[in-house]
């Protein structure tokens, strides 16, 4: 199991649906992660199925240590064996366990299940220009800002930037040599 002091990672179960779907309809949630309106719990389930056959991406419950509380989701998609490399998305969908060190932790956990099991080269992520607080999320993790898709996503009647972050195997190591 994917564990440290904090949290620990495990496969997203069907029985973690329902919480799953209801932080999808908090438009803090599903903005950040892409996705741009509320789904239904048909699409929700559809969308469960179709991750759970994927060769290409796996997406892991955060839970806390201790209680097994379920507060969000990390995920590794676009799973690329042959150029070692994949896209992460991260969500703390549950408000009360926000700001506690669990992202930062379980971005950890992932880099570290990227790199060390997948054995990946790289991971990579893209996120919305104007986020400050999680523009400094990737920045104090080691991240490193590759890139501006300018006009990238349309959003409230406008074209926004997306910021491209990447982390490298040789990256990582010396994040965790510190």
């Amino acid at each position: 199991m994917l564990r440290d002091d904090i949290a620990h990672l495990r496969k997203l179960e069907l029985a973690d649906l329902e919480r799953t779907w209801q932080w999808m309809q908090d438009p803090d949630v599903y903005l950040k992660i892409g996705v741009h309106i509320p789904i239904s719990r048909t699409e929700h389930e559809r969308w469960f199925d179709r991750t759970d056959a994927s060769k290409d991406k796996i997406v892991f419950a955060v839970c806390l240590n201790g209680s097994d509380k379920h507060v969000g989701n990390v995920s590794l998609d676009n799973i690329d064996l042959r150029h070692r490399n994949a896209r992460i998305s991260i969500f703390i969908g549950d408000r009360e366990e926000r700001g506690n060190g669990l992202g930062s932790s379980a971005l950890r956990l992932l880099s570290q299940y990227a790199f060390n099991f997948l054995n990946l080269h790289k991971i990579w992520c893209k996120t919305s220009a104007d986020d400050e607080l999680v523009l400094r999320f990737y920045e104090k993790s080691g991240w490193v800002k590759e890139g501006v898709l300018r006009d990238h996503e349309y959003l409230d009647g406008c074209y926004r930037d997306k910021v491209l972050f990447g982390l490298t195997r040789s990256m990582y190591r010396a994040t965790i040599d510190q």
